[in-house]
């Protein structure tokens, strides 16, 4: 087999692999393991499964490298696997569970949108992405763990841009906070407002008393497409643009623009698509799963440029995280 045939077979295989770790995670398989190998008739009677089929999944899953399949039929845990339990520092569990029972579905209507218009997610579920989170906790608890930025990250953006000469920053779309918590530990002048979805409040809650801000971080629920909430010296949109259409950014970013005061500023953290793109360019995947899931993309300069533009904003700067890194900070200006 040549060496571009055998590379897309394995790109074709992609979704045995998606459908095996979902379902070692569904089945808790790796908390059951923990700390011991097992037989496939006694991991059966644990977690409720047929022992036959249990034996292929397991073989199965020994074949990817999750688990190690012992001479005596045993399966343990590869150092992969350990990342599957619930409870492992880093634990990759939640994130399974989602891709499994989200993203691997919402795909399947890619062809439907691509041809036909809307959003592949809507076609295959009924509802928006948002709708179904509101209706499924579990997803939503487990969306909200996937998507933290991890801790360093507030570091990061207070060395790419000075907030030291502001007092308030509302974090529009801010996730369940820690990132917002992370930065207003290091800014000890600042007050925060992580304004999000309702649905969000459980999640930031947990988040902000984690950090033991007091009264300097506060959640503000609502919906970013409708308004965003005034008084704030900056306005910050971290990983939100690229999951709308334009039609719907622009009016975000609008939103924003009508809230800020004379002075204000906005400051977007979000992958920028290189140009041209080139095999490996990791902002493509964010890309597809934005078109995926919301019918959104992720942006190039010239993108954001246009979509600012478009809401009265000017780009003033953009700024690399680093060298092969895709994030970066663009700082905005109101535009008169």
């Amino acid at each position: 087999m040549t060496e571009a045939r055998q590379r897309l077979t394995d790109l074709l295989g992609g979704y045995r692999r998606t459908a095996l770790v979902h379902l070692a995670a569904e089945l808790s398989i790796a908390d059951h393991l923990a700390g011991r190998a097992a037989t496939s008739a006694e991991l059966a009677e644990t977690v409720g499964a047929r022992p036959e089929a249990l034996h292929q999944v397991l073989r199965a899953l020994a074949g990817i490298g999750v688990l190690r399949h012992t001479g005596d039929d045993r399966f343990a845990l590869t150092e992969v696997g350990e990342l599957l339990r619930s409870t492992a520092p880093g634990s990759m569990h939640g994130a399974a569970v989602y891709f499994g029972a989200l993203s691997y579905r919402a795909y399947t209507g890619l062809l439907d949108a691509v041809r036909h218009g809307g959003v592949a997610f809507e076609r295959v579920f009924g509802t928006g992405y948002y709708d179904h989170l509101d209706q499924h906790p579990r997803l939503a608890g487990y969306y909200h763990q996937m998507i933290a930025l991890p801790r360093g990250t507030g570091a990061v953006l207070a060395g790419l841009f000075d907030f030291t000469a502001y007092h308030t920053i509302v974090d529009v779309g801010g996730g369940n906070g820690s990132l917002l918590a992370e930065l207003i530990s290091l800014l000890p002048h600042a007050k925060g407002v992580v304004y999000e979805l309702a649905l969000s409040a459980p999640s930031v809650a947990e988040v902000l008393s984690e950090w033991e801000l007091g009264d300097r971080c506060v959640f503000v629920p609502g919906d970013f497409r409708e308004s965003v909430p005034p008084g704030g010296d900056v306005y910050l949109l971290s990983r939100v643009l690229a999951n709308w259409a334009d039609a719907d950014a622009v009016r975000i970013l609008a939103n924003c623009r009508a809230a800020m005061l004379p002075g204000a500023r906005l400051v977007i953290f979000e992958m920028v698509m290189p140009s041209p793109v080139t095999e490996g360019a990791f902002p493509v995947e964010g890309d597809l799963n934005a078109l995926a899931h919301f019918g959104g993309a992720v942006r190039s300069r010239a993108e954001f440029d246009r979509i600012l533009t478009a809401a009265g904003f000017g780009l003033r700067s953009l700024t690399p995280v680093g060298p092969g890194v895709p994030w970066s900070l663009i700082e905005c200006e109101v535009r008169a």
